[in-house]
């Protein structure tokens, strides 16, 4: 009897132990945005926060008084940071909090609703903590942190999700209505541009027309008719691949149609084709990238914690390559949602590799809407491999989960050491400002940005590339361009701006120093009209 009791035990503890594991990475994320967070916030992140701002104030959904950089991104980040802005409207850094808390408790809730569409059963916890932890410097900074990659991950899997639900519903109503929420999130998609259309839905119409094919091919029927009821779910994942990728096109057209129309920002439409010289080896360079992004870092001892940390995300990409072979090679002993899976990782793989090695518009953290589609794979390597002796599936995952977890807590310490965007110490030079009745000034952009939101609002910014008083008025008010501070003041962070005597708008005069910590130092002018007077000269020296 105390066997069985003490038995029970066990496996209630380790039905929970993902969920604990869930917890323990949603905790990490929380903190890092709570503590170390509030003072290494880099000018991309600070914009979303004053653009949410202005929204709030004028209680629309877009605003006409705003200088979008590259993308609209009409459904982001925004929605979630404007309720913490309700309920901290004079603390902007409680405001992004609990913001970017409530957005990872929505993509924790779509990972486990896309792992249950696909059938992993227990790995499902498993598969969504992996992608709650952040085990790489760039997830870190752009998803788990920043949140400027979470909403392309967030909106094309919970589509596919949707699709899945759609697929294995077993009325009609219940397949409309699925269909219907995964149209309305592909919509959503769209309206932010082109980005999903590419990483995402073309990949998944790919995706769809080889599971289709392959499925026709082996069914032994003669006849179309026979064939497609035969292959009824591969024919209803090529229809949901389909009808959202319509709609994902209907977001982009009203993007580039109505919206650019309407609104300030620049479109991707510019980018162009652009064979690189490397060929082959440039491919095989970018592919390469995707299977480093799970923890691997560069430059670091191998002996050190930072280099076994290191040495665990590579073996964690390794691993990852090693699952795709193993599945494609046991492919017909799969279900249909995991072959579908395996094929969507790999045409995810190939159509961004292929266009990021010809676009002349690439950086690694492009790769993170494929990220939940390799740990749903990982995930599938895992249940369906012939394993015999008990408990080994379970203890696979819990040595992903555990490179996962040191690889994280190595990125989180290396973060907050040395912050890949954001400015040690911009926030004691900010709070100076707003001590001595400074208001607004001049800074570049990435020093400025960050001073507005940890100042709540009270520093206004224009953005100067401190060479002369040209402002291309991205990520800023529209105001900006229209009118010059009272009084401004100038940032220098010598660091990153470089010297102060190399500085063009202080070297022709007309201003003061007034702020000077060894690496930030603040020059104070009159008027604006001294600030133009000094770009005036240094244009009129360089003719």
């Amino acid at each position: 009897m105390e066997k069985q009791t003490n038995g029970g035990i066990l496996k209630k503890v380790w039905a929970l132990l993902p969920w604990l594991w869930i917890a323990a990475g949603y905790a990490l994320d929380v903190w890092f945005q709570l503590v170390p967070g509030k003072w290494i916030v880099d000018a991309d992140l600070a914009s979303e926060m004053i653009l949410t701002n202005i929204l709030n104030r004028e209680g629309t959904i877009l605003s006409h008084n705003w200088g979008y950089s590259t993308e609209i991104r009409a459904v982001n980040m925004q929605w979630f940071y404007r309720v913490g802005l309700l309920l901290f409207p004079n603390d902007w850094h409680m405001a992004r909090t609990f913001g970017m808390a409530v957005a990872l408790l929505v993509f924790v809730a779509a990972m486990l609703l896309l792992a249950k569409g696909i059938g992993l059963g227990r790995l499902g916890p498993w598969m969504a903590g992996a992608l709650i932890w952040p085990f790489g410097m760039r997830y870190l900074v752009y998803a788990m942190y920043g949140g400027y990659y979470l909403v392309h991950m967030l909106l094309p899997m919970l589509t596919l999700a949707l699709v899945f639900c759609s697929a294995r519903a077993q009325s009609s109503k219940h397949k409309i209505v699925y269909a219907l929420l995964a149209c309305l999130v592909a919509l959503g998609a769209g309206l932010n541009g082109v980005k999903v259309l590419m990483v995402f839905q073309a990949p998944f119409l790919l995706a769809t027309l080889l599971l289709a094919i392959m499925a026709l091919n082996s069914c032994g029927k003669t006849n179309w008719k026979d064939a497609c009821w035969a292959c009824a779910a591969e024919m209803q994942m090529a229809v949901g691949a389909l009808y959202t990728t319509v709609a994902a096109m209907a977001g982009y057209v009203i993007n580039t149609k109505v919206l650019a129309k309407n609104y300030n920002f620049k479109s991707f439409g510019g980018i162009t084709w652009g064979r690189q010289r490397d060929g082959f080896f440039e491919l095989y360079r970018i592919i390469a990238d995707y299977f480093h992004e799970f923890g691997y870092t560069d430059g670091v001892g191998v002996f050190h914690f930072s280099g076994i940390a290191s040495g665990l995300g590579l073996l964690v990409g390794i691993w990852l390559a090693f699952c795709i072979v193993r599945l494609i090679i046991r492919y017909k002993s799969l279900t249909v949602w995991e072959r579908f899976m395996v094929l969507l990782l790999c045409s995810m793989i190939a159509v961004c590799g292929l266009s990021f090695s010809y676009f002349r518009e690439y950086s690694q953290y492009f790769w993170y809407p494929s990220m939940p589609a390799a740990f749903a794979v990982m995930a599938i390597e895992i249940k369906t491999e012939k394993l015999h002796l008990p408990g080994e599936r379970g203890a696979l995952a819990v040595l992903l989960a555990g490179a996962i977890s040191i690889c994280s807590i190595n990125t989180v310490r290396q973060q907050i050491e040395h912050p890949a965007l954001g400015r040690i110490g911009v926030d004691k030079v900010a709070n100076w400002l707003v001590d001595n009745g400074y208001k607004e000034g001049y800074a570049s952009f990435w020093s400025g940005g960050g001073m507005v939101e940890m100042t709540n609002g009270k520093l206004d910014i224009w953005y100067s590339n401190l060479h002369n008083d040209d402002n291309e008025g991205w990520l800023q008010p529209n105001y900006h361009m229209t009118r010059d501070p009272e009084k401004p003041f100038i940032l220098i962070d010598t660091q990153t701006d470089g010297a102060v005597e190399d500085i063009p708008l202080v070297q022709y005069g007309g201003c003061t120093e007034v702020y000077n910590d060894g690496r930030y130092v603040v020059y104070a002018y009159d008027s604006a009209d001294a600030m133009h007077a000094a770009s005036d000269a240094e244009r009129a020296e360089n003719q």
